[in-house]
């Protein structure tokens, strides 16, 4: 039998913490004069957000200080109110991991955040790779990192699909030829409609290991 791979989103497919950098980034968006609405910063990638606000001549250095910066303020707030994971997904990771199934992280959040989440959750050895946006050229809705997961785990589309919960996200996965099963836990059902999610589910507790192997078993 090939060996299989699943792919999970972070920020709102595992952990619920959107609330969390909706709020830092309004507190930039302000801080650098803007009204810009930030649910449009949640969907892009932390580096095209800065290049956005501050322009495309913003130096090399100044963008990392300050991508470095926005992951310190989301994560002071994950520390001061909890990480908590949505209902269902640790024992969902566990039990595809208790199966075999090789598992990555692909996620825009920065790299020190995304590995101290997964600690904090108790889930971080249950993952074979994690993958962020600087490991690639282009964040989502890109597909760039999706296929970077995937060499990484050394499976391909035929083998493997994807947990996300945005429309971005969604669009990144199938840009990559991978099929997605998409969580109504941020965005909207009919944006994840719209995206082409292949299918979708009110939260994560409705699916379980044996249906997401069957899901990816069936490509």
């Amino acid at each position: 039998m090939e060996q299989l791979g699943f792919i999970f989103d972070l920020d709102g497919t595992i952990v619920d913490s959107t609330a969390y950098y909706r709020e830092t980034w309004l507190e930039l968006i302000r801080e650098f004069g803007s009204s810009d609405d930030p649910e449009l910063y949640l969907r892009r990638a932390t580096r095209e957000n800065f290049r956005v606000l501050l322009g495309d001549d913003i130096a090399e250095t100044e963008m990392e200080d300050l991508a470095a910066r926005q992951a310190r303020m989301g994560k002071r707030k994950m520390q001061e109110r909890g990480v908590q994971a949505h209902t269902g997904i640790p024992e969902l990771i566990a039990d595809l991991h208790a199966r075999g199934v090789k598992l990555a992280i692909a996620t825009a959040a920065e790299r020190s955040n995304a590995e101290w989440t997964l600690e904090q959750l108790g889930i971080r050895n249950f993952f074979d790779s994690v993958v962020v946006d600087q490991d690639v050229a282009r964040g989502k809705p890109a597909p760039d990192i999706y296929l970077e997961a995937m060499r990484r785990l050394n499976v391909d589309t035929a083998h493997c699909a994807v947990m996300e919960d945005s429309g971005t996200g969604v669009r990144a996965a199938k840009a990559a030829g991978l099929r997605v099963i998409a969580v109504v836990t941020t965005h909207s059902r009919r944006e994840l409609e719209e995206a082409g999610a292949d299918r979708i589910v009110e939260e994560p507790r409705e699916i379980d290991a044996g249906q997401v192997i069957r899901f990816i078993s069936s490509l």
